[in-house]
Parts: structure tokens; sequence; C-alpha cells
């Protein structure tokens, strides 16, 4: 006999992951109207007879709602004890057997079914001891062990299916936890992407504006308008990414990218974007050009960005190349880029879209590659 470890809790002691019991435990009581039943059917017991039952069944009540407050499991001692209380009730020609009932169904609060059995076996080799030494009728205690056996499975049956519920309920919970950290990671990063390119290029639109104020006015305050038009186009990207509705364009971002590049003077160069065309797919990559020109702006030292784009036969993307001359125009040797929030954002949505992020270094700078599976 194995033990079931996944769904008997430890007699005694209740556990975060097992199921209450205290909402059986009334329930369960009303086992205890077989007992005068003898009573109504022969007679009305004698004054010791009832008084014993009733301080006997007080006594067994305390057994039975001791575990009560701490909602903890029946243990070996009151199963012994109830077992006893119905020795000792017997010759009060109430059903004294239900207490052999009673001690039976505790059973189903043991962790291992081979302690089970072995104690349901010794209560019922104790009860056909007891009838057979008082001289009871043998017809009658049979009837009551196969009834103790059947409530034993009917309470181990519940308790199991009780466990279940527990367990697809924590289950549940922690599919709306990792739900909810997983939206949390999203709008993070999905705020990271549209923030920091939106920023940038109002940052770097404002000081173009401020160094053309005197000398060409009008240029300056295209740029102030630009800068305005970008406030409000970043505001209703935050709204569609916070309720899950940021679907970016590749079209879209790559003149937002010629925008961007053009305000930081850095030129830019455009290979197999003709036959571009978006898919469902496409977003992650609009969204990853988005973040790496970003750090093109803010990072590299650049002046000139070089977008390449590889398509399949349909001319849908499958992958995107960001390269910068950083290094030439700094004139330092290339050295690793420091991921930061922005390219493990992209690395992370990349990945979930069954794609990859690589970063390597050429002679001139920076080559980031981002693809996907069409």
């Amino acid at each position: 006999m194995t033990e079931i470890e996944t769904f008997i809790p430890l007699p005694g002691n209740k556990e975060d992951n097992w199921p209450s019991f205290n909402r059986y435990r009334v329930s369960y009581l009303v086992y205890l109207l077989i007992y005068p039943i003898p009573w109504l059917i022969h007679g009305a017991p004698t004054l010791p007879a009832a008084l014993f039952s009733a301080g006997a069944t007080g006594v067994f009540l305390l057994l039975y709602f001791a575990p009560y407050r701490n909602d903890r499991y029946y243990g070996l001692p009151e199963i012994i004890f109830t077992a006893l209380i119905g020795f000792a009730t017997a010759w009060t020609q109430g059903d004294w057997l239900v207490f052999n009932i009673y001690a039976t169904a505790m059973c189903a609060c043991f962790r291992q079914m081979r302690q089970a059995v072995l104690t349901i076996l010794c209560l019922q080799i104790a009860l056909f001891a007891f009838v057979w030494f008082q001289d009871k009728s043998m017809l009658h205690a049979s009837i009551g062990a196969f009834f103790s056996i059947i409530t034993y499975i009917g309470t181990w049956m519940q308790w199991k299916l009780g466990l279940q519920n527990l367990q697809l309920r924590k289950a549940q919970h922690e599919i709306r936890t990792l739900a909810a950290t997983a939206e949390r990671e999203r709008i993070a990063r999905d705020m990271h992407d549209l923030l920091g390119h939106s920023l940038t290029v109002i940052s770097v639109k404002a000081e173009l504006a401020n160094r053309l104020f005197k000398t060409h006015p009008e240029r300056a305050q295209r740029e102030l308008q630009d800068i305005t038009q970008i406030a409000r186009t970043s505001l209703k990207e935050v709204r569609e990414a916070v309720t899950g509705m940021n679907g970016a364009s590749l079209q879209h971002e790559l003149e937002r990218a010629r925008k961007a590049l053009e305000a930081a003077s850095i030129s830019l160069t455009i290979h197999h974007a003709e036959r571009l065309e978006d898919h469902p797919q496409s977003s992650v990559l609009a969204m990853a050009l988005r973040e790496a020109v970003t750090n093109v702006i803010r990072h590299s030292g650049a002046r000139h960005c070089t977008i390449s784009f590889d398509c399949d036969a349909a001319g849908q993307p499958c992958a995107i190349r960001i390269e910068d001359d950083g290094a030439q125009q700094s004139g330092r040797s290339p050295t690793p880029p420091q991921e930061g929030n922005g390219l493990r954002g992209m690395r992370t949505r990349l990945a979930a879209a069954g794609g990859s992020l690589v970063l390597s270094h050429t002679s001139s700078g920076l080559r980031l590659t981002a693809s996907i599976t069409p």
C-alpha cells in the first residue's frame, strides 16, 4: 500500500494547502440520531442508561469539537477515545455502534493510506472482539462495521474533492497573479519604449528650437509645433499601452525614426523598405526599431545610421538591422554595450514572439539585429 501524499493531510496538524474540515463537522453530527433508534423500537431506556448515554455523548462532543478552534485534523487519540466511548455505552441498549462509525470516518484525516487502513482494521477487530466477549449480535456488529467503512470511503472521497477544489482555487490565484505580473511587466516595457523615445525626441527638438530661436524663428516655431504633436501622440500611445491596445506599425515607426534622427542631425540610410508590409508580429519589430533609434540618439554619438530590413517573399519583415558609426565618430574602440531596461525589455518582447536580439560590433560602431519568425 503506497502513501497518498497528495490529498491526505497530517493528523492533528492543519497545513495551509489542505482544505478546511470545520465545514463538515456539524453536518456529520446527523449520525448521532442513529443512537436512540433502539429505544424508539424496544422502549425507553432506564434513567441510569439515559444519563450515562447523555454524559458519554457530551464527552464525545468535546472530543469531536476540540480541534474546531484551530481547524486541525483528528489524530489517533481522538479516534481511540471515540471507539472506547462506543464500548462504554454498549450496556445502555442504544445503538453504540454509531461511535465506531465516527472513529472509522476520522481515519480519513491520516496522511498515509497505510496508517488509515491499519487503524480501520484494528478498530473493526476490536469491535468484533468486544462483541464476541460480550456475547452480543455478530450480525449487528457486521452491519455496523460495513456502514463504518462505507462512511469512511464517503468521507475520504469528500476530502479528496475538497482538496482538488482547493488546489484549483490556488492554481487560479497563481494564474491571476502571473497574469497581473506579466501585464505590469508589459506596461513597464511599453512605458520605457514609448516615453524613452518620445522624451528623447522632445529633448533634441527643444535644444534645436532653442538654438534656432534668434536666427531662424520660423523654423524654431515649427520645431515647437512638432514637440506639441509628439507630446499629444505620446499621450495617446501611453493610453493605448495601458489598455493593451498598442500595436505599433513599422511604416509609422520608420517615419518617426527618420524625423527623430533628422532632428538629432544624424543622417539615415534605409535598405529594402520598398515592399514592407505590416503583419501581426511586425509590431514587435516596430518597438525594437523605436528602442534602437532612441539608443542611437542618446548614447552612440553617431552621425550616420543605417536601417535594413529582411523580408520574406510576401514582403513581411522577419528581421531588422540598425547600425551606427558612433565608434568612428568618437575615435574610440567599440566596447560591449551595457544592457539597460530598454534592451532587456526588447529581448523579452522578441523572445515572447519566438524571435531573438543580437548585438555586435562593426568597424565603425554597433549593429543591432532583431529577428522574428513570420
